[in-house]
């Protein structure tokens, strides 16, 4: 009884979620002619080949049985897609991978096809079977994209697709469907098939959905995780999915991609109507991103995809942050340095797990107030050493004379590094700097350094870097 409640709710919820973009979205962002272009996928074809948008190849289109009976199966390729124009929820779409030395054609689930099973196939499409409103219908043949090498250890024959949301020219939503053993190699979560959400700033896989609802980790059948999957050509996704929602005036809608190995993205189809699967698949909600991307002028596509990796990325640094309680950080970061005189510098600094210890420039640190103890350590003039050992018995000398009273060191040095470069060993003081990353605040032990022929004049070592991870494709 308890469970039946459980499942009338969340119906109930997704009623509610389908009837609010219908009214708030769909119908007034939506004109009817954008619909139909959605709804056609010839038509869509035709307005994003003008674009210069990437779409399948056509082999052959069917409008009636005529067509059907005077065209020569044969001089059809051994792999080929054969779908519905105006199709439905994946109904009706084919997808042969091969041709058997008995001339029969191989379907994903293995079904063998004659040219009387193709036949058979094309007339039921036309006849509307498969289509959206049960109307009739035109036969789609088209080239067969190629499993990208990404993908290749993930999907069971057939390619993922990865599906954009766009509304208001603005990338809001994303996942990848991925074929399975169930789903008869079609990426289709009604058939069974994979879908995972992808963070939008970065083009990773996020949380995953088995069919319409299961949550899943791991491929079935295979140890391979379904979070932190990288999608090739990502930025040209997003570029190419506002590019299509703009030529067609669809403002609000679904754009399909499918990844060739050989040509990259192609565009598949358009949807007017996204259902909610993609809502389970990044385990969040559509409603409040379409809010907030509402009122927004977006004067391009550059723009667009900007706001969208702004506004709606970063899931999955967010979770390893929850899980791990370290915040993650990427190789170039901006530092916060709070100086002993109360100025405060925010510098670009190089994040560098091979050094030990981080390192500033002299110059920054004057600036924040260390002049005396810069000046008071160069007065030494330590010269440049041969090797480390006389380098340390001049330390270890100087530690003696400080220890017995006979000199005092600066308050603001505590000790000194022995530093090894191309020339030789030097002596450099160790100095204790504030600073504050993503929003840390972090004590160091700095090294002073003469760095001003480098890029960067602070480099963050590892031992600053404890309540940090690291991710190198971080911007």
């Amino acid at each position: 009884m308890i469970k039946k409640l459980i499942k009338a709710i969340k119906r109930s919820n997704e009623i509610l979620g389908l009837n609010q973009r219908g009214l708030y979205f769909i119908r007034p962002y939506n004109l009817k002619h954008a619909k139909k272009i959605a709804d056609n996928k010839l038509l869509s074809k035709k307005y994003l080949s003008k674009a210069a948008i990437p779409v399948p190849k056509t082999i052959k289109v069917f409008k009636n049985y005529s067509d059907v009976e005077s065209y020569d199966f044969e001089t059809l390729p051994k792999s080929f897609v054969i779908k519905p124009s105006k199709g439905a929820r994946g109904g009706g779409i084919e997808i042969i991978f091969n041709r058997n030395k008995e001339n029969k054609w191989i379907g994903a689930s293995g079904k063998k096809y004659t040219i009387t099973d193709l036949k058979a196939l094309a007339k039921d499409i036309i006849d509307g079977r498969y289509s959206l409103f049960n109307q009739s219908d035109y036969v789609l043949i088209e080239e067969r994209v190629k499993t990208h090498k990404n993908f290749k250890n993930f999907a069971y024959k057939g390619a993922p697709d990865i599906r954009i949301i766009v509304f208001n020219k603005i990338p809001i939503m994303s996942y990848i469907r991925i074929p399975t053993v169930e789903s008869e190699g079609k990426a289709n979560l009604d058939l069974g098939a994979i879908g995972a959400g992808i963070d939008i700033s970065v083009g990773k896989t996020t949380h995953a959905i088995i069919g319409k609802s299961k949550a899943i980790n791991f491929i079935p059948g295979k140890n391979l995780s379904l979070s932190g999957i990288k999608i090739p050509y990502w930025d040209r996704i997003l570029r190419l999915a506002i590019e299509a929602s703009k030529i067609t005036h669809l403002n609000y809608g679904a754009i399909d991609f499918l990844i060739d190995r050989d040509n990259g993205p192609v565009t598949v189809e358009l949807n007017a109507r996204p259902g909610l699967s993609i809502q389970l698949a990044n385990n969040d909600g559509l409603l409040w991103r379409l809010e907030k991307a509402k009122n927004l002028k977006v004067k391009s596509t550059d723009q667009g995809i900007r706001l969208g990796k702004d506004l709606f990325g970063g899931e999955i640094e967010e979770e390893i942050e929850q899980i791990s309680g370290k915040k993650v950080i990427g190789i170039i970061e901006k530092v916060k340095l709070i100086g002993i005189n109360g100025k405060e510098i925010e510098v670009p600094a190089k994040i560098d797990t091979g050094a030990d210890r981080t390192s500033l420039n002299e110059d920054i640190l004057i600036e924040l107030g260390y002049a005396d103890s810069i000046s008071y350590f160069n007065s030494f003039n330590y010269p440049l050493f041969s090797s480390f050992e006389s380098a340390k018995k001049v330390s270890e000398e100087r530690d003696l004379k400080i220890k017995s009273g006979d000199i005092k060191e600066n308050n603001f040095i505590k000790s000194r590094l022995i530093v090894k470069s191309a020339h030789g060993f030097s002596l450099r003081p160790i100095i204790d700097v504030k600073m504050i990353i993503d929003g840390i605040e972090i004590f160091s032990n700095a090294t002073a350094s003469k760095r001003e022929n480098l890029e960067y004049k602070i480099i963050i070592g590892k031992k600053d870097l404890t309540k940090f991870i690291i991710d190198p494709s971080k911007k």
